[in-house]
């Protein structure tokens, strides 16, 4: 027996995390204003996608942008081949990047503007950076970036980290971070912490347009890290 509903009481992202989670074989179909797309579940991933005679990652990126139509569920549903290789956490990551691309300012010239207008504003940045990063005993790279991806200043600890991936990086996963606090229903997003036995990254929002991204060693006090990122927070907000 196959489960109806509504893209507008779950979404695509979510059934994608349901489901794979459950580890289900299943077919999900979806429609959209005339539009029809089919994801198969196997093995705790989306394995196949096809819509409009296309097949694979590209199909699940189109349907995460649908917020509406309706989608029908079997579960038991053998995939006819495998086409998508990716990891649906992966899946979901390049989704809300592409997502977020897609809402950011899409003429070059405004951007080419804004980079302009924000000249001095990035001078005064990248001087109150290097004197964060002296007086911090946690933190031991910056960068403040747009909800864009769109770098304003960064001081980083070593010279092959692109600042360009940096900024990009953040603003996929912030994207993410606020859309899952969102669909989980935990109140407003307020900073995402991701760690690795190299380190750690901290995104805090400014404001509604900009991101602090703080990098710290592996064995730092977080608490302290924490601390310092509000602070220094504080202190950028004053020149944004």
């Amino acid at each position: 027996m196959a489960l109806h509903g509504n893209l507008n009481d779950m979404s695509v992202a979510d059934l994608i995390q349901s489901y794979c989670q459950d580890q289900k074989t299943a077919h999900l179909l979806l429609t959209n204003q005339g539009q029809r797309a089919e994801l198969f579940f196997k093995g705790g991933q989306v394995v196949h996608a096809a819509a409009n005679g296309h097949q694979g990652e590209e199909v699940v990126y189109q349907t995460l942008a649908w917020v509406e139509g309706e989608f029908s569920l079997e579960t038991g549903t053998e995939p006819p081949f495998v086409s998508i290789r990716q990891n649906w956490p992966g899946l979901l990551l390049e989704g809300s990047r592409r997502l977020d691309e897609a809402q950011a300012v899409p003429v070059q010239t405004q951007k080419e503007q804004k980079t302009m207008a924000t000249k001095k504003k990035s001078e005064l940045l990248a001087e109150m950076l290097t004197d964060l990063l002296e007086e911090s005993s946690d933190i031991e790279g910056v960068a403040v970036v747009g909800i864009d991806g769109l770098v304003y200043s960064a001081n980083l600890p070593y010279k092959a980290l692109d600042e360009t991936m940096v900024g990009g990086a953040a603003a996929a996963v912030q994207g993410l971070s606020k859309r899952s606090v969102q669909q989980l229903q935990r109140g407003n997003f307020n900073q995402t912490l991701i760690q690795g036995d190299g380190g750690n990254i901290i995104i805090h929002p400014l404001n509604s347009e900009t991101l602090f991204i703080g990098l710290t060693g592996a064995n730092v006090n977080l608490g302290m890290a924490f601390a310092e990122t509000r602070s220094i927070a504080t202190k950028l907000r004053s020149i944004m």
